[in-house]
């Protein structure tokens, strides 16, 4: 994974666009570059664009754990830790955009922008928008923020806490790591190191375990509720059931012949009831008889009067059917000479709708013919003269098209395609002629600037070589003075005695025991020569990669300028020089204008010849036209006049039948009140039936009312019959008035009999029960206690209601490989210390080398020691965090200004050596000895009004 660029917009103190470019010059080819500034001047805000472009989050909010909202513009409100915060104030929108190289080679963009309602200052912050792009494939991934975000995680290779830890250092969390308490480092490399794992697996194994001792006691308090009896309070149980069982069974019995006696009483009673009842009704039907004979007498009188009526209208029905078919017949003929009469009528209408239309079409012929002639009158020429205006209309078309066909012949000799084939073909040879001289041109510079610039690449390494000389003589003379001002040969220097033997060189004159000031000045001298060469060495380097580019650039062009020379000379066509072709040319473009010229003409005239042939045919068509509709008008005209004739015979002949119909309807309307004679029959016979129909259903009716009194007399005997043996029965019983009250309390009796044995039975039932439930809980017992002990032995081990148990043995082993990776680098930062895990726990301690391996807690070292170990153990995290990938780019934060200047030195040449694995380094501070060494920066300038600008210097 590698950072391209970083660019920003309206971030904190950032205003407007700025763009860090590592793919340019200087920050290129430096290993090692500086971001620097003032306290505030915005260095951070740099790592944090580049976070908000990967992860929508930022390193500066995360230790905000209260949620409080703040006043943004207006009356909108924004809660402390949301990164929109970034935006700066009185600014309408801005970005973080990162490029990158992924974990696949591809290189990708990251665009985090915010923006206010309306792009104005003064607007509501809307929400962040994030969009990733392929560069080498231009594709843009789609989906929601979160999808993105997890999209980018899969192409960085590394999760936010991971990127913190191994692209982006900071120093404050590893200080507080070194000296927290163990179960806050497990927490920490859990989190870090993606093993929370062991966290989850502990929790649930204290979990199961709890379950399943919870299980264990709930099946033992099952156990303990359940109750059994006792064998001999069983059997007597089984005893009791036997009595209460043939007592049950005798109570049935007594209350069954109660109930029978019972029944004979109430059945008497009900039969006597029932024997009055039917008295009452015989007496009601002995009334009802008498009348309903009364009324069949009177029916059968009204059916003998109705009869003589209908024998005294016979003649007038006979004279009103003959009356009936005269007016059938006569109205056949009045209906058929009515329909005959309007379809004349209507033959009269139609005719002189198409007399209209005939008369219509007619007076649009003339219309369009006097518009063709451009004349008013044509309705009064003869068909001769209008012939004769047709004719000369064709004489003046045929003189017309005569013309036209000669300028036609005159076209076709001027060969136009080949005229134009010609003059392509020989603008294409000018075209490639003025080319090759262009190209020649350009080969020609091409070659200048090449010998120019092997000049001066000669010359630039012999310089690189000469400076590369000078930097190795002064670097062994730096190391020699270093060496010389180091803390061991200062500490040995000022035990030195005059007159005694050096213990390293044997001398006893001591010119530098006194001279300690001059040693020091002479060191920082060499140092400042040094880094000067150092510098120098850098810049001709870049000036002679340059060339070397610019070089390569220029065969380039000179070689793709020959190729491109060699393909237009092959197609080079004989035409003859410029001159020759460009006086072709002006020859062919005179004829192609004549040619031109005369088209256009021939193509006016063709126009003419068109409208007027088309004028020629439309006046032809509309003269036959008008004669058409002419012989059109006469024909409907005559017509009209026989269909109107017709029309007025056919009315007096419908007059005539008329007159006859009326006198016969008016005869027929004085006989039988208007009904026809069917009609009277049909009111008769259903007269007639409705008086038979009734005379009918009074007979039933007397018929039925004797069939009712015959049944009634026959259930009494019946009735009587009964009651006679019923009583007979009552005789027998004793008491027979006090049977309910017998019968109430032998069934009171059966129902405690029953009561008493469901309750032996449900005891015996739930003995029963409790003895099947027992066996089984006995049985789940000894497995669940199995299962329990398996349990308590593991959680004794590993388990932990907070997961702390087993994440401490597996971060124990974390911590080991961490601390081998820390130890790595503390051996470049100061070979003094090395890191030791405290056994059986997750502390640290220091190792002194120069104590005789003197074994020191972490809370004895000095401020800048603790940096010291802690950037290791930051380093030693991103080795450990990026074991399965290539991170390239480091960026680490404050925290050098702890150090003195020999623990600075040995930082930052701890961090070049770390340059040389490969990784692009930046080191954000604004310790002055920091930036003198690092030639490359990153320089943050503050401004007026809390406004900061980049500048790239090197």
């Amino acid at each position: 994974m590698k950072i391209i660029a970083i660019r920003l917009k309206n971030l904190t103190s950032i205003e407007g666009s700025v763009e860090i470019d590592f793919t340019v010059e200087p920050l290129c080819s430096a290993g090692i570059f500086a971001i620097s500034g003032a306290t505030g001047a915005g260095k951070s805000t740099l790592l944090d664009a580049l976070c908000l472009a990967l992860y929508d989050k930022a390193p500066r909010f995360a230790t905000s754990v209260e949620s409080i909202n703040l006043a943004d513009v207006g009356d909108n409100q924004i809660n402390q830790s949301d990164v929109r915060n970034l935006l700066r104030r009185g600014t309408s929108d801005g970005y973080a955009e990162v490029d990158f190289q992924g974990v696949d080679g591809h290189r990708y963009r990251s665009r985090w922008s915010v923006r206010r309602t309306r792009n104005k200052a003064s607007g509501s912050l809307q929400p962040q928008v994030l969009e990733v792009k392929d560069l080498d494939t231009e594709k843009e991934f789609q989906g929601t923020k979160k999808e993105l975000l997890a999209q980018l995680v899969d192409l960085v290779g590394l999760t936010y806490e991971q990127f913190t830890r191994t692209v982006l250092l900071a120093q404050n969390d590893f200080a507080t790591f070194l000296k927290s308490r163990g179960a806050a480092k497990a927490e920490l490399l859990e989190k870090l190191t993606g093993t929370g794992v062991y966290s989850r697996i502990s929790q649930e194994i204290f979990a199961r375990n709890k379950a399943v001792q919870e299980e264990v006691a709930m099946i033992h308090n099952k156990m303990s509720v359940i109750e059994l009896l006792p064998e001999d309070e069983f059997l007597s149980l089984q005893k009791e059931k036997e009595l209460l069982t043939e007592k049950r069974a005798a109570g049935i019995k007594l209350l069954a012949e109660l109930n029978a006696q019972l029944n004979v009483v109430r059945s008497l009673k009900m039969q006597e009831t029932l024997w009055m009842k039917k008295q009452q009704e015989e007496q009601g039907e002995l009334v009802n008889q008498k009348n309903l004979q009364n009324a069949l007498v009177v029916q059968e009188e009204g059916l003998l009067h109705f009869r003589a009526q209908w024998e005294a209208i016979q003649p007038d029905l006979k004279k009103a059917r003959q009356l009936d078919v005269q007016i059938q017949s006569q109205q056949a003929g009045y209906m058929q000479s009515q329909q005959i009469l309007q379809a004349a009528r209507q033959q009269v209408a139609d005719q002189e709708k198409k007399l209209t239309s005939a008369m219509g079409q007619l007076q649009i012929s003339y219309h369009s013919l006097n518009h063709l002639l451009n004349r008013t009158d044509v309705e009064a020429l003869q068909p001769e003269q209008i012939e004769l205006i047709l004719n000369e209309e064709k004489e003046r078309l045929e003189t017309w098209t005569k013309a036209n066909e000669e300028r036609l012949i005159r076209l076709n000799s001027f060969s136009y395609p080949s005229l134009v084939d010609e003059q392509s073909k020989i603008q294409k040879e000018l075209v490639r002629l003025q080319n090759m001289k262009q190209l020649t041109e350009g080969q020609l510079k091409a070659k200048q600037e090449i010998e120019k610039l092997e000049k001066e690449v000669v010359v630039c390494t012999r310089q690189l070589a000469e400076q590369d000389s000078v930097v190795k003589a002064l670097h062994r003379l730096y190391e020699s003075a270093r060496m010389a001002v180091g803390k061991d040969v200062k500490a040995l220097r000022q035990q030195l005695q005059e007159g005694e033997a050096c213990p390293v060189c044997g001398s006893t004159m001591h010119p530098y025991h006194r001279e300690q000031e001059i040693v020091d000045t002479l060191y920082r001298r060499m140092e400042q020569e040094y880094n000067t060469a150092l510098s120098a060495y850098q810049q001709i380097n870049n000036r002679n990669i340059t060339l070397q580019r610019d070089l390569t650039h220029q065969k380039t062009t000179e070689a793709q300028i020959k190729e491109q020379l060699s393909a237009l000379q092959q197609e080079e066509d004989s035409v003859g020089n410029e001159e020759q072709i460009r006086s072709r040319l002006n020859e062919l473009a005179e004829r192609i204008l004549a040619y031109r010229n005369l088209y256009a003409e021939w193509q006016q005239s063709d126009e003419k010849i068109k409208k007027l042939r088309a004028h020629c045919d439309a006046l032809r068509e509309n003269v036959a036209q008008c004669r058409l509709a002419a012989q059109k008008v006469a024909a409907v005209k005559e017509q009209l006049t026989i269909l109107q004739k017709a029309v007025a015979g056919e009315q007096q002949r419908f007059d005539v039948i008329a007159k006859a119909l009326d006198t016969l309807r008016q005869e027929r309307s004085l006989l039988l009140k208007g009904k026809s004679a069917d009609e009277a029959e049909v009111a008769v016979a259903r007269k007639e039936k409705e008086l038979n129909d009734a005379l009918e259903t009074a007979r039933k009716q007397v018929e039925g009312v004797k069939n009712r009194l015959s049944g009634l007399q026959g259930e009494m005997k019946q009735l009587a019959v009964t009651i006679e043996e019923l009583r007979e029965q009552q005789k027998n019983i004793e008491y027979p008035d006090l049977l309910p009250q017998t019968i109430a309390k032998q069934q009171e009796d059966n129902l405690n009999t029953e009561r008493a044995l469901s309750t032996v039975e449900a005891r015996l039932l739930q003995q029963t029960k409790n003895k099947t439930i027992v066996d089984q809980i006995t049985k789940e017992l000894t497995e669940k206690q199995e299962v329990a002990g398996r349990w308590a032995k593991l959680n004794k081990l590993i388990g932990s209601a907070d997961g702390t148990k087993f994440k401490v043995i597996a971060q124990s082993y974390t911590l080991n490989l961490l601390l081998l990776h820390a130890n790595k680098h503390l051996s470049y930062l100061s070979k003094r210390y090395k890191l030791q895990q405290v056994p059986d726990t997750l502390a640290l301690q220091v190792i002194d080398c120069d104590m005789c391996d003197e074994i020191r807690t972490v809370y004895s070292l000095s401020g800048g020691e603790s940096f010291l170990i802690s950037l290791a153990l930051a380093l030693g995290l991103s080795s450990l965090s990026s074991n399965n990938l290539k991170v390239e780019s480091l960026f680490i934060d404050e925290g050098f200004g702890s150090l003195d200047a020999d623990s600075l030195r040995t930082a930052m040449e701890a961090l070049e050596q770390l340059q040389m694995q490969g990784r692009k380094i930046g080191v954000i501070s604004h310790v002055q000895e920091m930036s003198e060494r690092i030639s490359v920066q990153v320089q943050v300038h503050k401004k007026i009004n809390g406004k900061s600008v980049l500048t790239v210097v090197g």
